[in-house]
């Protein structure tokens, strides 16, 4: 296991938080000049295979597991098979920008504790604006795919924070394996 030790914060160390709402973490992949995907065939999988292995590791430690409706036409399937072989008792929402505060009202009265957003970059979007996103594991993959209007896609799109609203965050461990540096950071 990459991460062995894996434990997240609780509640008192973030007293701004509504009390019990889920731990929201995140995992992405990116190359080195920012791209998290691509809008044409042949740049799927950004990682290594070992990117991969963390990807099933963060599942591991989910109450559930969050998509965003276009990720989950690109990627659903493929996600579902993955979920029966390794976690075929995590539950796959697959939720819309929307209505977060009742999603995450929901999410409470389920009891979940740890909930991994994976995205898509619209979804992290809404999650950042609303200040639900705790944790940021980020892979940087030794790739450049360049860009092209509409093309390529970054860890957040289709919301640019203003000045006094950027969201920080603090880099808690670097580990780095191969040429892929492997960066877990945790919101301010």
């Amino acid at each position: 296991m990459f991460y062995q030790k894996l434990k997240f914060p609780k509640f008192k160390n973030r007293p701004a938080l509504p009390r019990g709402r889920p731990f929201f973490y995140t995992n992405f992949v990116q190359t080195i000049d920012g791209k998290t995907a691509v809008r044409k065939k042949g740049y799927w999988p950004i990682g290594s295979s070992v990117d991969h292995q963390i990807l099933l590791e963060l599942r591991s430690h989910a109450d559930c597991l969050i998509h965003g409706k276009n990720l989950a036409k690109q990627f659903g399937e493929q996600t579902l098979k993955s979920l029966s072989k390794y976690h075929p008792n995590l539950p796959y929402l697959v939720v819309t920008t929307r209505n977060l505060p009742d999603l995450v009202a929901e999410l409470k009265s389920k009891g979940y504790k740890r909930v991994l957003v994976e995205g898509g970059p619209t979804l992290l979007a809404s999650f950042l604006k609303q200040d639900l996103l705790d944790e940021i594991f980020l892979t940087i993959s030794p790739k450049i795919f360049g860009s092209q209007k509409d093309a390529t896609l970054t860890l957040v799109e289709g919301y640019l924070f203003s000045p006094s609203k950027i969201k920080k965050f603090k880099l808690i461990s670097v580990k780095k394996l191969g040429d892929e540096v492997f960066l877990r950071y945790r919101a301010k």
